[in-house]
């Protein structure tokens, strides 16, 4: 959970699962407003913990804005001026790995405020949390893990469908069957994701209780949040990749065979991106506010 709280300002950027830029600046400018209430609902803070939280997430907001979206703007612009003649399988690696050093980047600036607030919890928001944990594992079983491997697998190809439309438009039936083609060439991670987040859940929460002191915490919390690959079962890692490999064969398939029309639908996506992550690095908090 914790690190779903730290990445949610980075997630409610993740373009494969936004409508349109609206969306995305509505969503950017109300994040503090949707982690509070997260960390809220997971730890049921109490008054004078829910104050500190607000006022260390309004400063990591701020620096997130000014610091880190000029960067995702930059990010944007360069993407489509790869994309536009043609991809390759480095560019590919270009855009995964950019995306982490983001990830990392903003997990570490996290980390010390995020350390002051997790080193005052009480043992009853310590059973919240266990019940909180629960409760996601339980929701995540049932929307993915639901039938057998052949129905996984129709969700997640159908999905991935679904997103090749969002960026590129419409798809002629060859890459319609190209794309079903390749998807179901992936493996399925569903039940060692949910494995790998339980180990984690068990991690964090022994984490938090091995340290009180918010000096003492912060090394630990720093690294379980930069590093969540560390732990993971050979199993689990090794699928990981090859899942990320033959997606990115996937996407290099596609991109052989995209219409002119379809390379700009993409291009001028990422670019509207790019100038509403300038626009929004513009906003003031106190504009946003008095808006």
């Amino acid at each position: 959970m914790l690190r779903r709280l730290c990445k949610l300002a980075f997630l409610l950027l993740v373009l494969a699962g936004l409508a349109g830029c609206s969306g995305t600046r509505l969503a950017y400018n109300n994040a503090d407003i949707v982690v509070r209430w997260m960390a809220n609902d997971h730890f049921w803070f109490e008054a004078a913990q829910e104050e500190d939280f607000k006022a260390r997430l309004a400063r990591f907001h701020a620096w997130h804005r000014s610091e880190e979206l000029p960067r995702y703007s930059a990010l944007m612009t360069e993407a489509g001026d790869k994309l536009a003649d043609g991809l390759t399988a480095r560019e590919l690696l270009w855009a995964w790995d950019s995306v982490k050093t983001r990830y990392r980047r903003m997990a570490a600036q996290a980390a010390p405020e995020l350390a002051a607030v997790l080193v005052t919890l009480t043992q009853a928001q310590f059973d919240r949390l266990d019940k909180k944990f629960a409760e996601s594992d339980a929701e995540y079983a049932k929307k993915h893990l639901k039938g057998g491997e052949a129905e996984q697998r129709e969700r997640r190809d159908k999905r991935n469908l679904e997103l090749m439309r969002e960026w590129f438009g419409d798809l002629s039936g060859e890459q319609e069957a190209q794309l079903k083609s390749a998807s179901a060439r992936l493996p399925l991670l569903y039940d060692l994701r949910l494995q790998n987040r339980q180990r984690r859940q068990g991690e964090f929460v022994a984490l938090l209780k091995a340290y009180r002191s918010a000096a003492e915490l912060e090394p630990g919390l720093k690294h379980w949040l930069t590093e969540w690959e560390e732990g993971a079962s050979p199993e689990y890692r090794r699928l990981s990749e090859l899942h990320r490999q033959l997606y990115i064969q996937m996407l290099l398939e596609l991109d052989r065979g995209l219409a002119p029309a379809q390379r700009v639908h993409a291009a001028t996506r990422l670019n509207e991106y790019a100038e509403m992550f300038k626009a929004l690095a513009g906003q003031s908090t106190l504009a946003r506010s008095g808006s």
